[in-house]
């Protein structure tokens, strides 16, 4: 079995990813870190503090990575990469919480910014469903335990459609957001 787990930055993936594998006794890959140690990035970005991935390569290095890995979870933001999978689990947080999370990491503003907008506008689980049809199961983790975030991937009991715009608490922060990002883009 192949279990993606993917989701903007700080959603869980690292404690859901490790969890699973304790659980159901599988491998654990972690993709940005192989991304890393295998030098498949162009630039770091020091601004956003993040690696420009060359895509082209990682799909190269990853299908033989892979190869022989039946029984694993691959952990990613980046779920178009993955050449196969069984299930892929998008998880989701509130975009608000989510943004507080991040700010206590001590990430920079515009970091912040453009991952908890792309949470709102769900581009990830997009590019999951894009890449996986059918295959896609998100979760909305906000306010549940890590135990119940994996039963609900082992029962397969997913939330069909998270859309954080229908909340106008969020659509005014998504204009903060996109204040802070335009910002940043006027002064380079």
């Amino acid at each position: 079995m192949i279990i993606v787990i993917s989701g903007t930055p700080g959603v869980g993936k690292t404690i859901v990813s490790k969890e699973l594998v304790k659980r159901l006794n599988l491998k654990y890959f972690h993709l940005s870190q192989f991304v890393i140690d295998e030098k498949l990035y162009i630039e770091y970005d020091e601004e956003r503090q993040s690696y420009i991935i060359d895509e082209d390569k990682v799909k190269d290095k990853l299908e033989i990575a892979l190869k022989e890995s039946d029984n694993i979870v691959i952990e990613s933001i980046y779920p178009s990469l993955i050449p196969k999978a069984d299930i892929v689990v998008v998880l989701r947080k509130n975009p608000i919480v989510l943004y507080n999370e991040l700010k206590n990491r001590g990430w920079p503003e515009l970091k912040i910014a453009e991952n908890v907008e792309a949470e709102i506008l769900g581009v990830i689980s997009q590019e999951a469903k894009e890449a996986f049809n059918g295959k896609v199961c998100e979760i909305d983790v906000t306010k549940i335990s890590i135990d119940q975030i994996i039963n609900k991937i082992l029962n397969k009991e997913c939330d069909y459609f998270i859309d954080w715009l229908s909340d106008t608490e969020i659509q005014s922060f998504l204009e903060n957001l996109d204040n802070i990002i335009s910002s940043h883009e006027n002064n380079i």
